[in-house]
């Protein structure tokens, strides 16, 4: 799997429905981060609730991130869940 076009996470990373606006996970706050991940998610239709959704972007990222994510930055995903969760 040397070449990236072999990596199923890059493949669903720019085809699936996790497109979110470049930089949102890197701007520090919880609030934006999840009205961010909300704002896509109400965008889009499906069976799923805008909750699930936006949750399933959080998690995704935190996925994608894994071992490179700092304690400090899993806080904040903590928070903008918290916060999608009070949301819905």
């Amino acid at each position: 799997m040397s070449d990236a076009t072999d990596r199923w996470s890059q493949e669903i990373t720019e085809r699936d429905r996790h497109d979110l606006p470049e930089g949102v996970f890197a701007s520090g706050s919880a609030q934006e981060i999840a009205d961010a991940v909300l704002a896509t998610a109400r965008g889009e239709e499906g069976d799923e609730s805008v909750e699930r959704r936006a949750m399933a972007k959080l998690t995704f990222y935190e996925n994608r991130a894994g071992r490179n994510l700092s304690p400090e930055r899993r806080q904040t995903l903590e928070d903008a869940k918290a916060i999608v969760r009070e949301s819905s």
